[in-house]
């Protein structure tokens, strides 16, 4: 029996079909036409891979080529998430979790992303990267990047300052330097698969990495070691909250060496304290006590209000202004220009300053760099603090010529004595001699710069003169070098209270800033310690540690002492004694200065 198709029906049908056939024709002709190029883009983009070739950073290193900051290769580790199947990540969890040392929310965090690569934990142990490949899941993956290495430990940690993960500087000459150390990067244009993963075979394009420049220092790294030594030995013994040393070349600017305690680390920097990573030589500012002496002094040479024979009647130790009283740790009758430094009156010093006009004296504080940055090629240096005459109030002309009222830093004492141990000329420190590419081509190199004669060559050598005498006349004699000539000068400045509420009597800033051999000064060198106890002389606590790394210094120099032994008749150097002496211990006990 036949079944007929009503016409409705048959039409009904054959429309809908039709229909169907118009909208694949419409979305073929969509696809293959009208929408081919933006597709054809999406596609290329999603299997386009622009990998970035991470440059080397430059090395750093000292004056003599040795280095003070390099390079680590270390593996990293990655995965890809969207290789993970079903029930693959709680395992992988649990095992990188465990081996890493990774806390589980953040791997699962990482894993359930869906990405083609993510960092799992980067710069790892070599230990912990042959775990991770002994687990052979397609899923990781390891690569080799460069960690930030600094092989002389804490060596001018606050100098070099570090680097974060990515080996950006931070602090220090790698984020001043920054951009010269980092170099810049690469890439590579290449294809990738479904999953993500690179196709070696496909690579279409490399533009390599220009690797980091290399800062040369003028820091000579043995110097730096004396330095840091002996400067440790005193932080420690006197139990001071903080201390500073700095060595330059008086005649160039170069910083030679650059010290700070409490110290760090930079390989861990993260395990240290924030306190630790301060450059004190160049960010803490303190008020200098007798070392502040010079400028007056020289001052009054270089104008002639005053003379070397002059004499001056220091009132038996207690000199009345206004309704205060100006005092002298031992009591004086009268003293020489010279003498008033030998012994460090204070009564003395405001006598010589008020030969002087006011302005007069305020031009050589300036002069000598105070109240102004050097321009060290460095971040995060103070520029200290001065005021001018019409700021003074009516005690500032009888506090300011022995160090108070002012606030300065290390480097600018260092700079200031340099100018005594030069022949009257502030000079500019630097401690950056010079950046080189990774080819040996020199991008930039410093030259030493005069700013300004403040003083003449001959009150300069007068000056210097006296400083010998302080040293071994005077409350400097711990500094004293045998055969081989010393000036200096040492303070001991109460610290201000805190509000500026007046003057501690038992927190000080104990000094000594000196210059050998005087007759041809080759180094410059200032010792700061903060609050040292229990003896807080500036003659105790630092002259010491002056004498100890100049002396050894001067000799690494190749300077030899006045005194030093004759060859024998053959030509070698006399035996050492078979008891050498044991160094004898500082002592409590100090001059008044």
């Amino acid at each position: 029996m036949s079944q007929s198709v009503s016409a409705k029906r048959f039409w009904s049908v054959n429309a809908g079909v039709v229909l169907i056939f118009l909208l694949l024709t419409y979305q073929l002709v969509q696809l293959t036409v009208i929408r081919q190029p933006s597709l054809m883009e999406a596609a290329e983009k999603q299997h386009q891979l622009t990998i970035k070739i991470p440059p080397l950073r430059g090395p750093i290193v000292d004056r003599r080529g040795r280095e003070l900051a390099s390079n680590l290769k270390l593996p990293s580790v990655y995965a890809v998430p969207r290789m993970l199947g079903d029930g693959e990540k709680e395992d992988l969890v649990r095992d990188l979790g465990v081996i890493l040392k990774l806390p589980r929310d953040y791997l699962d965090e990482r894993l359930s992303r869906n990405k083609a690569f993510v960092w799992i934990k980067r710069k790892i142990s070599e230990e912990e990267a042959a775990k991770i490949q002994a687990l052979r899941h397609p899923a990781l993956g390891t690569i080799e990047e460069y960690r930030r290495f600094y092989p002389q430990g804490d060596l001018l940690s606050q100098v070099l300052g570090f680097t974060n993960i990515d080996n950006e500087g931070l602090e220090g000459v790698e984020l001043f330097f920054n951009k010269e150390l980092r170099g810049q990067e690469g890439v590579r244009y290449t294809r990738r698969d479904a999953l993500g993963r690179e196709i070696r075979a496909f690579e279409l394009k490399t533009v390599p990495a220009v690797n980091g420049s290399r800062v040369v220092l003028t820091i000579d790294q043995y110097l730096q070691y004396l330095t840091e030594r002996s400067l440790e030995n005193a932080y420690v013994q006197w139990k001071a909250k903080g201390a500073s040393a700095i060595i330059m070349n008086p005649k160039t600017g170069e910083i030679l060496a650059m010290a700070n305690r409490p110290g760090f680390d930079p390989n861990e920097f993260e395990k240290s304290s924030k306190e630790s990573h301060r450059n004190r030589v160049l960010t803490d500012m303190y008020e200098p006590g007798s070392v502040f002496k010079i400028v007056a002094t020289s001052a009054a040479l270089n104008e002639g209000t005053a003379s070397p024979e002059d004499v001056f009647f220091c009132e038996n130790g207690q000199y009345r202004y206004g309704t205060r009283v100006l005092r002298d740790v031992h009591p004086y009758g009268t003293l020489t220009f010279e003498e008033v430094l030998i012994k460090s009156s204070n009564i003395g010093a405001v006598k010589i300053a008020a030969t002087l006009q006011h302005e007069t004296f305020q031009k050589y504080i300036d002069g000598f760099g105070f109240g102004k940055a050097t321009g060290i090629d460095m971040p995060g240096e103070a520029p200290g603090f001065t005021r001018k005459p019409k700021d003074w109030s009516n005690t500032s002309p009888y506090n300011i010529p022995m160090g108070h009222e002012v606030m300065v830093t290390a480097l600018q004492m260092a700079n200031a004595y340099s100018v005594i141990a030069n022949g009257g000329y502030l000079v500019k420190p630097y401690i950056i001699a010079r950046v080189e590419d990774q080819y040996g081509v020199v991008l930039r190199e410093k030259k030493p710069e005069v700013v300004h004669q403040i003083i003449k060559p001959e009150v300069a050598k007068k000056m210097n003169d006296i400083l010998v005498r302080v040293v071994q006349e005077g409350t400097g004699k711990k500094a004293i070098i045998d055969g081989i000539s010393v000036g200096g000068k040492t303070g001991t400045a109460q610290k201000v209270l805190p509000g500026g509420r007046g003057y501690s009597h038992n927190s000080f800033i104990a000094s000594f800033i000196g210059f050998a051999p005087a007759e041809d000064p080759q180094l410059v060198m200032a010792v700061v310690l903060d609050d040292p106890k229990p003896s807080y002389y500036g003659g105790s606590v630092a002259a010491p540690v002056f004498k100890e790394v100049i002396e050894a210094g001067l000799l690494y120099m190749g300077y030899v002492p006045s005194n030093a032994e004759k060859l024998n008749a053959d030509g070698s150097a006399p035996a050492a004694p078979a008891n050498p002496p044991k160094p004898q211990a500082v002592t409590s006990s100090g001059r008044a200065e």
